[in-house]
């Protein structure tokens, strides 16, 4: 597989399989499947820790369907924010040190979550180390999975931290029907875009909140991180702070945060 095109394959795969099928005592295309199936998890893997390999090098052979690197744009993030006063150089050396700190945080779980997923361990309890380690380290008031439920097609809500998600989380529901006029949570969700919303008060942004998304439930800023399989919502990951602009991520926190997202993508995959 290093030494071989990816679409060069099949042939020497074959005779590889004819000669050592016996051996193994199993059939050639059980042989052949397992090979195949081995490249596509270690793409899987590769994509869920974002591990990027060069073009041509012969480590690309083996994971032909490993992601492109990422860009790191302000486009690659829908962001919407008013404008703010000038910080002091006091409020500036405090914010960084909250950012390293919340990166290091996010980073630690990283590693705690990919440790879980090689003694695989079980869907749930991975889904929730990684809500757990967005809502310590981002300091949020609520944190929550939606799963898309077969029967009704919507995103519904199935786990939440914070505060009194007993009540809020069972109004969460995101429906994925298209429609002429999407609400804002359907619309990101349709696209699988990245989104922060850092003002909710904003005219733009409160008219297109979705009829259940209500004063009681609201949040003065929200991020939400649509999981995505073969272009169609599988989940999504919603976190918000109860003030207007209280999430704030440089690219390094957003690029962690994608990796928890992605790392949710990979364990229901090995589920």
């Amino acid at each position: 597989m290093l030494a071989t095109e990816p679409e060069k394959l099949a042939a020497p795969l074959h005779r590889l399989a004819e000669a050592n099928a016996k051996a193994l005592r199993i059939p050639v295309g059980r042989f052949e499947a397992a090979c195949v199936e081995a490249r596509e998890r270690l793409s899987h893997l590769a994509n869920a820790m974002e591990l990027r390999v060069e073009r041509q090098s012969p480590a690309q052979r083996l994971m032909p369907n490993s992601a492109p690197p990422m860009a790191d744009t302000d486009a690659d993030m829908a962001t919407m924010v008013l404008p703010a006063s000038s910080p002091s150089a006091q409020d500036e050396s405090s914010a960084a040190t909250r950012r390293a700190q919340a990166a290091e945080q996010l980073s630690a779980g990283v590693q705690d979550i990919t440790d879980a997923m090689v003694e695989n361990q079980d869907l749930g309890a991975i889904l929730r180390m990684i809500l757990e380690t967005m809502y310590r380290a981002l300091a949020l008031r609520r944190v929550a999975f939606c799963l898309r439920d077969a029967k009704t097609g919507m995103l519904a809500g199935r786990f939440a931290l914070g505060d009194a998600v007993e009540t809020w989380l069972p109004q969460f529901k995101v429906p994925l029907k298209p429609s002429s006029a999407p609400d804002l949570f359907q619309a990101i969700c349709l696209k699988g875009v990245d989104t922060l919303i850092a003002d909710t008060t904003q005219a733009n942004i409160a008219q297109r909140l979705p009829s259940w998304y209500g004063p009681s439930l609201r949040a003065g800023s929200f991020l939400l991180l649509p999981v995505v399989v073969k272009g169609s919502p599988l989940a999504l990951i919603y976190a918000d702070c109860a003030e207007s602009n209280g999430i704030v991520l440089d690219e390094r926190e957003l690029k962690l945060l994608r990796t928890l997202r992605n790392q949710a993508l990979m364990a229901f995959r090995q589920g």
